[in-house]
């Protein structure tokens, strides 16, 4: 005789949310291109008069909207649907925060089911552009201009809202010079300059990434302030006179010993008294989030040979290479600034 069934002590919504994840991105970054974002800005509108205005069908553009309402990137009102205050942020491509460019990039990441196993099982990253894991290409200098313009303007969408949060935040206090390792398009020089009139920024980055940097830098009429060097920051002399070093999700791709051979390449190049400073996205002291920390670590594994950290291993790596007088300051949206100084005697 069949058994009664109770129900489940919880409902599936959850379950069933995540069943359907893998459309979210792909349906933001179709809208942005579609240009749904810069249509609403102009004016709210219906479905029917949007599906006119993209050339789609009134079942597509009632589920796109749909969607993108489900997710808090649009709000109806009135029949009309309107942006809410994130896409009015960072999904018009004329306002500079917009994730776009990011977006874009991240879309054309192949993460499947297989891949993703594959990855977890041998702990090495994914090789898909061109065969290439991409920090390969950065330890190799091995990225054309124009690679390196997509990646660059990408980190740049992803990164410089964060950049102007810390530079609201953070104290330069007793800061001349500050060496930005590896600092992309110069997204935190720029805003930590704006916010710090006496300090100069040197924006150190391989040759083919300078290009880019220059042209941000010149964007900002921030060229007296800044200066680009071109730098291999494992292989090359790093540059004498800052007494800050800065890194902005820069160790999260590399492995143990290479983390530990920039922080060791920092105490070596600062003077007594100097700083480091590290800006990460931080896991949980219990490693179990919080989720955007977590997701981005399982993105550093499938790309990188890296990881997301706690607070408190980023204190152990830096105290093991000498630093003292670690802390740290929550600053932006899950990103925490961790501080720490060369002692006077060394």
């Amino acid at each position: 005789m069949p058994m009664d069934l109770e129900k489940p002590t919880c409902d599936d919504s959850l379950i069933r949310q995540l069943s359907m994840s893998i459309y979210q991105l792909p349906i933001i970054s179709v809208a942005d291109e579609l240009g749904v974002f810069s249509l609403l800005e102009r004016e709210p509108t219906s479905i029917a008069a949007l599906a006119g205005q993209l050339s789609l069908s009134f079942r597509a553009t009632e589920a796109l909207l749909a969607a993108l309402a489900g997710m808090g990137l649009l709000a109806r009102f009135q029949g009309k649907f309107h942006l809410t205050e994130t896409s009015r942020n960072f999904l018009i491509p004329d306002r500079p925060f917009y994730w776009g460019h990011m977006l874009r990039l991240a879309s054309q990441v192949p993460v499947t089911h297989g891949a993703l196993l594959e990855t977890l099982r041998r702990d090495g990253a994914v090789a898909w552009n061109g065969g290439k894991v991409i920090t390969e290409e950065w330890e190799k200098v091995d990225l054309s201009e124009e690679r390196a313009f997509v990646f660059t303007r990408a980190m740049h969408s992803h990164s410089f809202a964060t950049a102007v949060g810390l530079a609201q935040r953070a104290s330069l206090k007793g800061v001349r010079r500050l060496l930005d390792v590896a600092g992309g398009s110069g997204c935190f020089s720029i805003a930590l300059a704006r916010q710090n009139p006496d300090v100069r920024f040197t924006v150190a980055e391989l040759p083919p990434v300078c290009k880019t940097t220059r042209q941000y830098v010149a964007e900002h009429g921030l060229e007296g302030r800044i200066d680009v060097m071109e730098l291999d920051m494992f292989r090359d002399a790093w540059p004498s006179g800052h007494d800050a070093i800065f890194f902005a999700n820069i160790l999260h791709d590399w492995d143990s010993a290479r983390r530990q051979h920039l922080i060791q390449r920092s105490f070596e190049a600062l003077p007594p008294g100097g700083r480091l400073l590290i800006y990460e996205l931080l896991l949980s002291d219990g490693q179990d989030g919080p989720l955007t920390a977590a997701l981005c670590s399982m993105n550093m594994v499938y790309m990188t040979p890296g990881k997301q950290f706690t607070a408190g291993e980023l204190d152990e790596l830096v105290r093991g290479c000498g630093f003292t007088g670690v802390s740290v300051m929550p600053a932006y949206a899950g990103y925490s600034l961790i501080s720490a100084t060369k002692p006077l005697d060394r």
